[in-house]
């Protein structure tokens, strides 16, 4: 199992990762971005450590 470990984005890591991606971004945005961002990463570190037995099989397809 992997362990992922917390991540804080602060607004220059805004501004870097938009650069890289040819985003702009207004000055006064990138607090809430680095926010929602971070809450994102968070989130996906939850699933990304959910264990799962070897032998889980995906679904054929979904069907809610």
């Amino acid at each position: 199992m992997r362990y992922f470990f917390r991540v804080k984005i602060d607004e220059a890591e805004v501004e870097r990762l938009a650069a890289q991606v040819g985003l702009t971004i207004a000055p006064t945005s990138r607090a809430a971005v680095a926010a929602n961002l971070t809450g994102l990463l968070d989130a996906a570190r939850l699933v990304a450590e959910f264990p799962l037995p070897e032998e889980t099989e995906p679904a054929p397809r979904f069907e809610p």
